[in-house]
């Protein structure tokens, strides 16, 4: 005659339970659950209940439903610390490579650091582990009030008219933009967007700006729709024109430099008999990539045959 089924609450059940729900992060299925235990569903769903009662005041169980089935998750204040520790070790990392914050600016966020490491677990420190040498930066100081101006903006899809001075320029012009995010790239600051016609909220070319040439910000209280950013494109450099193929032979002293770097998503090198390479770029900004080249003195040049004398981009 079989053994009749205990379906009772013993000790071992509720501990390899509660050992299941601390040790193994992630979702409990009830369904799942009552196999591993050898008890029914039911029988599982009042062990939890059980165990429920008895966690500290560190320990929160979640339930929910996956579906048609039915799951539990603990989290304990010790996971949530670990975690927040974590995290905030890659954030004093930002920190330190956050080169073109204010010197004002980057003050208040060390301090707001040290608050958030007062407040979690001893955590080894990491500010000061990287450095930057760099030989020309923009102070981005008299800029704070234009970069909040223009978060805010961002945030609420507002039409703004835009007082930007470019280079070479006599005077500023005046521009109605539709701002969509900011960008940092080669130690500058960026605005991209899109240009609206006078009396329109539908975009009308793609606009990129140096922040630190934009004179004034004026919202007009109005508000478009559409989505100012246009999906991540990865080419090289900025969005000044549209997307072209452009091949670079590179010496094999710079080699393994250029090797070792991602320039373009789509990039393709061609290894040379003589050990130089043959780098093939998208770019949207033509003249970027020809200062690039030139940095390379003679250890780089250009081989396409259809390069244009001159690219009609937007404000830089």
């Amino acid at each position: 005659m079989p053994k009749k089924r205990d379906d009772g609450l013993p000790g071992e059940k509720l501990l390899l339970l509660y050992q299941l729900l601390t040790q193994e992060k992630g979702r409990h299925y009830l369904s799942e659950l009552a196999p591993r235990l050898g008890r029914s569903v039911q029988t599982v769903s009042r062990m939890i209940d059980l165990v429920e009662i008895h966690l500290g005041k560190d320990a929160l169980l979640e339930r929910g439903m996956d579906g048609r089935r039915r799951y539990f998750q603990l989290h304990t204040a010790h996971q949530d610390s670990a975690e927040q520790a974590e995290a905030l070790r890659f954030l004093s990392l930002c920190r330190d490579l956050t080169c073109m914050l204010p010197e004002a600016l980057a003050l208040l966020l060390d301090q707001a650091l040290a608050t958030l490491t007062q407040q979690l677990p001893a955590i080894p420190a990491t500010s000061g582990t990287v450095g930057f040498n760099s030989k020309g930066f923009i102070d981005y100081t008299p800029h704070l009030g234009t970069i909040a101006q223009l978060r805010e903006a961002i945030s609420k899809r507002q039409v703004c008219q835009i007082n930007y001075h470019a280079a070479g320029r006599p005077a500023p012009t005046i521009y109605r933009h539709a701002p969509g995010r900011l960008l940092a790239m080669n130690g500058t600051l960026y605005l991209q967007g899109y240009r609206l016609a006078e009396g329109s909220l539908l975009k009308e070319r793609p606009t990129t700006f140096s922040l630190h040439r934009i004179k004034r910000i004026t919202p007009t209280g109005e508000f478009f729709r559409f989505n100012p950013v246009d999906a991540d494109s990865q080419h090289f450099g900025l969005d000044w024109h549209a997307p072209k193929r452009m091949r670079v032979h590179i010496a094999t002293s710079a080699a393994d430099y250029v090797r070792d770097r991602v320039w373009s998503e789509d990039q393709t090198i061609e290894n040379q008999p003589d050990g130089t390479i043959i780098l093939t770029v998208t770019t949207t900004s033509e003249k970027e990539l020809m200062a690039w080249v030139l940095g390379f003195g003679t250890q780089a040049r250009l081989v396409t045959d259809d390069m244009p004398t001159e690219i009609q981009g937007n404000e830089l």
